[in-house]
């Protein structure tokens, strides 16, 4: 008898760590004709080039999360895709979110970069550097896997995402520039 209850207790709670395991939301992620990722200043379909000359991200952070705070919460999910099978589309797949229930919403965001000046849009923006660009941050509520089917992964562009323009980062020392003029001008509106 005691061994039965040890057998059953184990295998509660090897379900529970199964469903756990399991505890996260879907999202595809890919774009389409009507949210491309453009060049700087093309308001028309003029997307980024086919290749590995722009690569896209996707940016996850928990639901009430702070627009403040989500460049040091967020993490990406799964590695970095190339553009393909046209200019400014990508698709890479289905990316699963660590989230407390399972099919919850979740603050997603796109991030787009010129590879020939970082391996990251954080590196691209930080060096000042090549053209890069993202998306504004999306409330999404993903798939839930649990589900009876599986619930399919969340689109995208279903959640909202309707694409953005790269743009040249500013280099640091023309901030500095900037700043330090501003600065001076201040100063200058002290003394009068």
């Amino acid at each position: 008898m005691m061994y039965m209850k040890k057998t059953l207790l184990v295998c509660a709670l090897s379900l529970m760590a199964a469903v756990g395991s399991y505890a996260q939301s879907t999202v595809a992620f890919a774009n389409d004709a009507s949210s491309l990722i453009r060049l700087p200043g093309s308001a028309t379909a003029a997307g980024v080039p086919i290749g590995s000359s722009y690569q896209v991200e996707l940016m996850y952070a928990p639901s009430g999360t702070s627009a403040g705070e989500f460049d040091a919460i967020a993490v990406r999910l799964g590695a970095a895709v190339s553009f393909n099978p046209t200019p400014g589309r990508f698709n890479g797949g289905g990316r699963t979110a660590p989230t407390a229930t399972p099919g919850s919403a979740g603050l997603y965001q796109v991030r787009a970069w010129e590879t020939a000046f970082g391996s990251s849009y954080a590196a691209v923006f930080n060096g000042g550097q090549g053209n890069a660009g993202k998306s504004g941050i999306l409330t999404i509520v993903g798939g839930n896997p649990l589900t009876t089917p599986p619930g399919s992964a969340t689109s995208l562009v279903s959640a909202g995402f309707t694409g953005f323009n790269v743009a040249p980062v500013p280099e640091p020392s023309a901030i500095a520039l900037g700043l330090v003029g501003a600065g001076a001008l201040l100063m200058l509106r002290r003394r009068k």
